[in-house]
């Protein structure tokens, strides 16, 4: 009896199997998705099932991610029922999953002219437990090209700006007398281009991606803070000694050298901001939000900065004046004066 009881009861599990999964409509042909536009998702009956005021209780997961997105409409088509979802600007408003979860790395879809094929279930939660009505795949175009050629246009234009005034102005020069093309570079006016561009390129490439306004991260903030704390400090300091720097040497000589040449804390200031300033780039095309570092590298590279700011007190760079007081040369005035007598006098 014990072992016909365990067969019937294997035989009702499979039969209530088989009824759930008859139950789930399959949805064959990809549904498109783009952003800030609307889809629909066609299930035979849906629209009897799950009533307007039950809409919240839909659950839509795309990649496996539950988002927050529920039905604005059923479109009551005899044939096939069809819920409407409208798909939003990937803002701060999105969490970090969803937004990996629908765009993930989109220099890695490439090759598939950056659409990526979605897994979706569309499920129905209603309290006795959570029924699954249809699955399918969405076909999502990541980037658009109307985006890519803005974007990309003002981020190419800003950098040959930034480069073309960097070399023939005293954008990122020091002050001095010679003339502004053979003026050295500052390395606090580098640091703080470097800064501003890595920051604007990756807001830019946000709102490429996201097509609405993207969030600006407080570690962004911070970094594009130190970039301007250290250039006027070391401004500050170069003003109060009435420093006047002589003629450029080179890009790189110039950021890394002082009075009495190569500087340990130039070149740690340098390393420093390539890397922090590359890694950061690098998760913003990879994980389409701005990187959330942990304080600790503020705090480094405040330090660096600081650094670089304190060493540049008692540097001492040479006037003109002091080039010409330096070299022995003595200069003799004579005037000549004419006594009462007649007689002349004549003091040097």
């Amino acid at each position: 009896m014990s072992d016909l009881f365990r067969k019937i009861l294997c035989c009702l599990l499979l039969m209530c199997a088989a009824t759930a999964q008859a139950s789930i409509s399959k949805i064959d042909e990809p549904v498109t998705l783009q952003l800030n536009q609307s889809f629909q998702i066609a299930i035979p009956g849906v629209c009897s099932t799950v009533l307007k005021d039950q809409f919240n209780l839909v659950e839509l997961r795309i990649n496996g991610v539950l988002t927050q997105l529920k039905p604005l409409d059923c479109n009551p088509d005899p044939a096939m029922n069809k819920l409407s979802f409208f798909l939003p600007e990937q803002d701060g408003s999105n969490t970090a999953a969803q937004r990996e979860a629908l765009m993930g790395s989109p220099w890695r879809e490439l090759k598939n002219n950056f659409r990526r094929d979605l897994p979706f279930s569309v499920s129905f939660n209603n309290g006795a437990g959570n029924s699954v009505l249809a699955t399918g795949t969405f076909r999502y175009q990541i980037l658009q090209p109307a985006y890519i050629v803005v974007g990309f246009g003002f981020i190419f234009a800003v950098a040959y700006a930034l480069l073309r005034l960097g070399r023939e102005s005293g954008l990122l020069r020091d002050t001095g007398t010679a003339a502004i093309a053979k003026r050295s570079y500052s390395l606090a006016r580098v640091q703080m281009a470097w800064w501003f561009f890595i920051v604007f390129a990756s807001y830019v490439w946000l709102w490429i991606v996201g097509e609405g306004i993207p969030d600006i991260s407080t570690q962004a903030l911070g970094l594009m803070g130190i970039g301007s704390a250290t250039y006027l400090t070391a401004a500050g300091v170069d003003s109060s000694k009435q420093n006047q720097f002589g003629e450029s040497k080179g890009f790189f000589d110039d950021i890394m050298s002082d009075a009495q040449g190569l500087a340990l804390y130039r070149f740690q200031l340098l390393v420093f901001n390539i890397l922090f300033g590359v890694l950061f780039f690098v998760y913003v095309i990879q994980h389409v939000s701005m990187p959330d570092f942990d304080g600790s590298i503020l705090t480094l590279l405040g330090m660096s900065s600081g650094t670089y700011a304190g060493f540049k007190i008692p540097e001492h760079v040479p006037k003109p004046s002091d080039a010409s007081a330096s070299s022995g040369t003595v200069i003799v005035t004579s005037t000549s004066s004419v006594s009462s007598n007649g007689s002349s006098t004549t003091t040097t």
